[in-house]
């Protein structure tokens, strides 16, 4: 078990690239309200006409009212805490509470993401698929993390099984941490497990992805904005 109080800490203030699916809308309920109160009473008012709200906008008592973010860009970091995993697997840290997963590099983001979606499209039985995503890009910090890029080789790094990782993000959430740095197991870099909102801010819509996907593997990443960046 590792003792969280032997954690060194990381002092992040950075961008962040997260990859998601682009068929998940910007909601821009976040968007329009600039404090709890204003929340509280849009929320209650806009849900007796529109039944489906919730599940567009998620749970939001998920997220403790100190850590609530709003303003432009705040659906894009809210839903990540609002939308805990459903598939009984759960993230690398986290099973049944949500968290904001991003890189400080955006080749890493793609090359985590392009891992997950080859797997559940393995697991759905898919043999040839493409796929749109959405680059998020937001600013982290400056906020203090825990930092376990020291323990590459310890078993929250094992590439398939999160038992252990999940242990030690329950142990962080429990403790109110912000989160943690960790090293990547898909590619070469830094990435960070958010576990409060309001770390957080001016987060974009970067750019679209497409992801060629073809007997178990993602085959082709795609710039659809023309830059040619991948």
């Amino acid at each position: 078990m590792i003792a969280i109080d032997d954690l060194p800490a990381s002092e992040v203030n950075a961008p962040v690239y997260r990859v998601i699916l682009s068929r998940f809308p910007q909601v821009h309920l976040f968007e329009r309200v600039s404090s709890p109160e204003d929340w509280e009473i849009l929320y209650a008012v806009e849900s007796l006409t529109n039944p489906r709200l919730r599940d567009e906008v998620g749970d939001i008592r998920l997220v403790p009212l100190e850590d609530r973010v709003y303003g432009e860009g705040a659906s894009w970091v809210m839903a990540a805490f609002t939308h805990p995993p459903v598939d009984g697997r759960g993230g690398r840290f986290n099973r049944d509470f949500g968290v904001y997963y991003c890189a400080a590099d955006e080749a890493v983001a793609i090359a985590e993401s392009s891992h997950h979606r080859a797997r559940f499209l393995r697991e759905s039985r898919i043999d040839k698929t493409t796929q749109e995503l959405r680059v998020l890009r937001a600013q982290l910090g400056p906020v203090t993390l825990h930092d376990v890029r020291h323990l590459v080789g310890n078993a929250i790094y094992h590439p398939d099984d999160y038992g252990e990782a999940q242990q030690l993000g329950e142990s962080l959430r429990q403790t109110n941490s912000f989160g943690v740095h960790y090293r990547s197991v898909r590619a070469k870099g830094d990435c960070y497990g958010v576990m409060r909102a309001r770390a957080l801010s001016d987060a974009i819509h970067w750019r679209y992805l497409r992801y060629h996907y073809d007997q178990g593997t993602i085959v082709k990443v795609e710039s659809l904005d023309g830059s040619g960046r991948r």
